[in-house]
């Protein structure tokens, strides 16, 4: 017996790319999805009334939107991965200079937009046998665990193993060595590998495991990403933007001692591919939640061969 599952991660906000994901379950034919973290957005798009009309400055610049046109605004707005928010000039003001204020905002609209994803995936998903993963990564704010445990549809399957069926497990976890940003979820390489060989610890065999890890292993056709300056703008070199290695090292190590049959990352949208190391597949399928594009990776495992085929999808 074997199943098939598909992989993606870094949608950032984008209504558009959830859509897509879960919709994805019947275009594939798939029995497991799998999302691998940093599921939230990252700006709220004031959408201010002022005159009978609607302006979306950080957005549309100083165009002036009707009521009816509002809808269209706010979807596209949605599909990049940015939150709309109606408000009034007053209410603008009141926020707009107490971070405060900005961060319980923020908080609230990202709350509410996953709380309307699980529910758009229980409507889509429900009486199909798909089984829903979903992890948070390194930009995700912790509170959207409750979220997630509050939804019948979705398992929030970080830092422990779950059964994928057939014999097979796997472990994920949502959390980055450190990066130039400070992100809410990072860890020093050395607690980062503590935390996962206690994961590994868990499962009954490592060689026969799904490792859902948000950072990719380090030194990797599949680590590279922008070389970045104290002030967190690329670094030219020659002309063209110096890119570098941004992966962890104790991503690779529990890997090259664990070999697990299949290791799916994100958390580097520039570095789409396959790699192995070792016996291990390791894919990162990239992001480009910017351009309403879903990558992601299919896999299928089998009872008696193991990993019995993957490829790399676009849509």
């Amino acid at each position: 017996m074997s199943f098939k599952s598909l992989y993606a991660s870094d949608i950032h906000g984008s209504d558009m790319l959830w859509r897509k994901f879960i919709n994805a379950a019947s275009f594939y034919g798939v029995e497991a999805l799998i999302m691998g973290g940093d599921i939230a957005g990252k700006a709220v798009i004031p959408i201010v009334c002022r005159n009978h009309s609607f302006y979306a400055p950080g957005f549309a610049g100083e165009r002036a939107f009707t009521e009816d046109e509002l809808p269209a605004l706010e979807r596209r707005i949605r599909d990049i991965g940015q939150y709309p928010h109606r408000m009034s000039e007053d209410e603008l003001a009141q926020v707009e200079n107490d971070q405060g204020a900005i961060d319980a905002l923020f908080q609230q609209i990202m709350k509410e937009t996953l709380e309307r994803w699980l529910r758009l995936a229980e409507e889509r998903l429900r009486g199909k046998g798909v089984r829903l993963y979903v992890m948070l990564g390194n930009d995700d704010e912790p509170a959207l665990h409750d979220v997630l445990a509050a939804s019948p549809v979705v398992v929030d399957c970080e830092d422990h193993t779950v059964e994928l069926g057939e014999g097979f497990q796997m472990l994920s976890c949502g959390f980055a060595n450190p990066t130039p940003w400070h992100s809410s979820r990072e860890m020093p390489e050395e607690e980062l590998q503590r935390h996962l060989e206690n994961l590994a610890g868990q499962l009954l065999d490592p060689a026969r495991s799904v490792f859902n890890l948000h950072v990719p292993p380090i030194q990797t056709p599949i680590d590279t990403a922008p070389v970045v300056d104290e002030n967190l703008r690329p670094v030219i070199q020659g002309g063209s933007i110096l890119m570098g290695p941004a992966g962890s090292r104790a991503v690779r190590n529990v890997i090259e001692c664990y070999q697990p049959l299949i290791a799916l990352h994100g958390h580097i949208h520039e570095s789409r591919g396959i790699v192995k190391i070792g016996k291990t597949v390791c894919i990162n399928p990239g992001s480009a939640y910017g351009e309403g594009v879903l990558h992601g990776a299919l896999f299928e495992l089998d009872k008696r061969k193991g990993l019995k085929r993957y490829q790399l999808i676009s849509g």
